[in-house]
């Protein structure tokens, strides 16, 4: 997990993040979720891309699922196929969630979710990150999830250890 920095948080939230939010361009979220699970940078993550799996330096581009997964695994990451969701109590642990799905044209954009488990009769914490620039600095990080609409997600977990 990334390490969270004063910047990430604020008098709004009163906790410290999980993950430390990564500004996203206008096509470039999912990389910025990529990086806050990695805790790299949008550049690093990027130029992983273009070094290992030949997406292309300058666009146009695409970010698939497969490049996706194929990201994650780079930075010891297992991560699931999208799948398809309406209820925030379906996901996982650590997600990347599709919000702002357009069916028509099969576009959405990316943000972050994680669930912090609480201990023994405290409840769960459910956070959004945003990395996307227009986005209120209120809502860039945020716990009021219930109700956000998101079609799809791809589930994320650490690859477990060699022997």
């Amino acid at each position: 997990m990334a390490t969270p920095t004063p910047a990430a948080t604020g008098p709004h939230l009163g906790f410290t993040p999980a993950f430390k939010r990564i500004e996203s361009g206008d096509c470039d979220c999912a990389f910025a979720c990529i990086g806050m699970i990695a805790n790299k940078s949008i550049l690093e993550v990027k130029q992983a891309a273009v070094t290992n799996f030949k997406f292309p330096k300058y666009g146009p581009f695409w970010i698939d699922q497969d490049l996706i997964c194929k990201l994650f695994a780079h930075f010891g990451y297992v991560a699931t196929i999208y799948k398809e969701t309406t209820v925030i109590a379906d996901l996982p642990d650590v997600a990347v969630l599709m919000v702002d799905y357009n069916p028509e044209t099969e576009i959405g954009r990316h943000v972050l979710f994680y669930r912090q488990r609480g201990a023994i009769s405290k409840p769960s914490l459910e956070v959004i990150i945003d990395p996307a620039y227009w986005i209120p600095v209120d809502k860039q990080i945020r716990t009021d999830v219930k109700g956000l609409p998101s079609a799809y997600y791809i589930g994320v977990h650490p690859r477990a250890p060699v022997k």
